[in-house]
């Protein structure tokens, strides 16, 4: 509900705080005291069109604040408020859970304004989506979405019935995955032609990696491999070069080495020094008589071969092909190859994607057109009971013959809440046909249009603002509205601005809008008001003048609007 709402140089209003209670609230004052500005104010809480001019004349800006609990009970039911549903046996509607939340507007001269949501910067149409979750405002100037034929609809799906609700719930659910399986659909078919090409390109690619037999670490052995063999003739020369310096020579080394070893054995034999040199010289003699007979066997098995050269280096070729195609190494190569073996296997599946796509989407079809027919049925049935209850309604707020009437109209599309147009149709005066209410509703009987069917089917907002509802009405129609105002109040905040003492009456809190001077300024007031001064107030609305004789009849007036009925 909302607690208070704060006004900053709104209007004729330098600064200004009215603390709301729950069930129902009015505002009376003089005409052109400012009571229609509180609602003005409320519109910009909920997204309303900005206008400078609404800027008090000297400020820079005006701010408005609201602040906003959940005191009101969650569990509230239409079903003690709903003459729809004691007679359509419909599910009682409960009013949603509302956070605790300051909502504020700031209008600039320049035109431009901002929103703040608990403090924190919000896009305008944030704060319209929050605030017409908390407040309905029900009037001329006001903000009236349950014009659109959207909300219409929205409000006579929320009368039906516990399995019908259900139904709409498979419906919107089923819709929504026919239009994925559409969209799937779509990009599949899109796409043949480019996923053949990519088929064929992705096998011409892992038939590529394939053929060449690629295994990991195998181009570091083939480069030695090649090194060796484009050098041969260096090695081959070098190699024999060592062997002759080794062994094949006159002086050769090892023959040199085995001399030396036998002189330092002879002379060992006379002194201990020598003889361990002998030793170690002829462990050096056996390691270079092993590294000769590597070099001999080598050079007997090293062949210079012009024809393996070749092969290497096709291969080498062909690795350095596919690295500059698929990767920097070999191993890249191979999880590329993977990766597009694994692509070429789901795009492989796509055809057959397309067919159980395409089952689905039919069996999808068939399934929402058996729940859009039984919606429809179950909406025009809540609809007739809608359509007579309202008019039983209505027709005592001064409107003995007008008409509502609730269409539910079948067409041949299915959309997302199925094939329905609804459409509320209204007609004021005998023998004048049903038109859309939008069209043909005075902002009177508009506003008492709205309180019946808020009164009927129980609306699912904290708050409800009514504002020019006594337009054109008085004596017993007055009271009619006001004990309709009253039921509705017993389950919402109501907050209604009156010139009808009959409507003031049934308020469980009244507070007076006036005008004051002020440093040569006119400033708007208000205040709550106690017994006594509401008594006045009354006086005052009922004859114009706070008169003994006019304050014993709105004693009278509050006596019996409080006697049991």
């Amino acid at each position: 509900m909302l607690r208070a709402l704060e006004l900053q140089d709104f209007a004729i209003v330098d600064e200004l705080r009215l603390e709301l209670t729950s069930g129902f609230n009015v505002l009376s004052g003089e005409t052109g005291a400012g009571k229609s500005i509180l609602v003005d104010a409320l519109a910009l809480l909920i997204g309303g069109r900005a206008d400078s001019s609404l800027i008090r004349t000297g400020a820079k800006s005006a701010l408005i604040q609201g602040f906003f609990d959940d005191d009101i009970d969650s569990d509230a039911s239409s079903a003690s408020s709903s003459s729809l549903a004691s007679t359509s046996g419909t599910t009682p509607v409960t009013t949603p859970n509302v956070t605790p939340m300051v909502v504020s507007r700031r209008l600039q001269r320049s035109g431009r304004s901002s929103a703040r949501l608990d403090g924190e910067v919000v896009k305008i149409g944030d704060l319209a989506e929050v605030g017409t979750k908390l407040v309905a405002i029900h009037g001329q100037h006001a903000s009236q979405t349950l014009l659109e034929a959207s909300e219409q609809r929205k409000l006579l799906d929320r009368l039906l019935r516990a399995e019908d609700q259900q139904t709409l719930r498979r419906y919107r659910d089923g819709y929504a995955r026919l239009q994925q399986v559409r969209r799937d659909l779509a990009r599949l078919r899109e796409s043949v032609r480019e996923r053949a090409r990519r088929l064929d390109m992705l096998k011409f690619q892992i038939d590529e990696i394939d053929a060449a037999q690629l295994r990991p670490g195998e181009e570091d052995t083939l480069r030695e491999q090649a090194d060796s063999l484009r050098h041969a003739e260096r090695i081959v020369a070098a190699a024999g070069r060592a062997q002759q310096a080794l062994s094949e020579d006159d002086a050769n080394v090892l023959e040199r080495l085995a001399d030396a070893q036998r002189d330092l054995e002879q002379a060992g034999r006379y002194h201990p020094g020598l003889r361990a040199l002998a030793d170690e010289l002829s462990d050096a003699l056996l390691s270079v008589q092993a590294t000769a007979n590597e070099v001999e066997g080598f050079l007997a098995d090293f062949e210079v071969e012009p024809a393996r050269l070749e092969q290497l280096e096709v291969r080498l070729a062909k690795l350095e092909t596919l690295k500059n195609k698929y990767g920097d190494s070999i191993e890249a190569v191979l999880r590329y190859r993977d990766d597009s073996a694994a692509e070429y296997e789901q795009l492989g599946h796509a055809e057959a994607d397309i067919d159980t796509l395409t089952r689905e989407e039919a069996d999808l079809h068939g399934t929402l057109h058996d729940l859009a027919e039984r919606l429809s049925s179950a909406r025009s049935e809540v609809a007739r009971h809608l359509s007579d209850a309202v008019t039983r309604e209505i027709r005592p707020l001064g409107m003995a013959n007008a008409r509502f009437s609730a269409e539910v109209a079948v067409t041949d599309t299915l959309g997302p809440d199925g094939r329905d147009a609804v459409r509320f149709l209204f007609s004021a005066n005998l023998g004048e046909p049903l038109a859309p209410l939008a069209e043909v509703a005075s902002g009177g009987e508009l506003s008492r249009v709205m309180l019946g069917l808020n009164v009927v089917s129980g609306s699912d907002l904290p708050t409800l603002v009514f504002d020019e509802v006594d337009a054109g009405i008085g004596g017993q129609t007055a009271r009619a509205v006001g004990a309709l105002l009253k039921r509705l109040a017993a389950d919402h905040q109501v907050l209604v601005v009156t010139h009808l003492p009959q409507v003031a009456a049934f308020a469980d809190t009244q507070f007076l809008v006036d005008k004051h001077e002020q440093d040569g300024r006119t400033v708007t007031r208000i205040r709550r008001l106690g017994a006594t001064e509401r008594e006045a107030e009354l006086a005052r609305m009922l004859s114009g003048a706070v008169t003994d004789t006019a304050k014993a009849h709105a004693r009278e007036l509050l006596d019996d609007v409080r006697a049991p009925s």
